[in-house]
This record gives structure tokens, sequence and C-alpha cells, in this order.
């Protein structure tokens, strides 16, 4: 994978963005990605995840709080010279199930959204 990104860069070009969106317990370790990724080549995106009803199910939880905060991996992989993007959406696009297509169109086919309908009231937390 890292050889196949580093065709597409050229010295002066923006770095090739690997993203990660970290679920609890997800092992990232800055030294197994410098072996193969070189940080003056690619950047690290590091998103949460999505609260929706497949991670639900299977009872994946992100390692990031609303906020950003909770898994120190962005510090760890700066600290290893990468550059790192923080990709936090709105806290609100998890209540309305904006965040994720994924979500909207699970619910959607949900036979329980028919009787109970969503239930989202701007500003409920």
């Amino acid at each position: 994978m890292a050889e196949y990104g580093e065709t597409f860069y050229r010295k002066g070009d923006r770095k090739i963005t690997l993203n990660f969106a970290l679920a609890d317990g997800m092992p990232v370790h800055p030294g197994t990605l410098l072996r193969h990724f070189d940080p003056g080549i690619f950047a690290v995106k590091i998103t949460p995840v999505n609260p929706t009803y497949t991670a639900e199910r299977n009872r994946i939880t992100s390692a990031l709080t609303p906020d950003g905060r909770g898994c120190g991996v962005a510090d760890s992989l700066s600290a290893a010279g990468y550059d790192v993007i923080m990709s936090i959406g709105e806290v609100e696009e998890n209540h309305i199930g904006s965040n994720c297509g994924q979500y909207l169109m699970a619910h959607c086919e949900a036979e329980e959204a028919l009787d109970s309908g969503y239930g989202y009231a701007p500003g409920a937390r």
C-alpha cells in the first residue's frame, strides 16, 4: 500500500493521507507505521467511529470523545514525525444521524423506524 501511495507523491505536493477511524482497543503503533510509511510522504488523519446501527450492533465504540480527546494516538504519531489531522465532525450530527450515509440508509430500512420516527429535537443531547 505504501509503494502504491508513493506513486502519487511528488516533492512539494501535499502528503498522501492515511485515514484511521479509531475504535476502542484498536492498536495504532507509530513504529509499525514508520516501517512502511515515510512521514515525509504520508500524513495521518484520525476520525472517530460514527455511532451507527452497525457499530452499535457490533459493539464498536470510538476511541475518541466528540471533542477529539481520549486516545493519545495523535501525540505519539506527531512525536514519530507524522503530520496529524484530527477530523471531528459536529456532535449534533450524531444525534441527527447525518454523520454517516450508512447510518441514514440503515435507519430508513429499519422496521422500528416506521413505527417510532427518529426523535430528533434541535438542541437535545
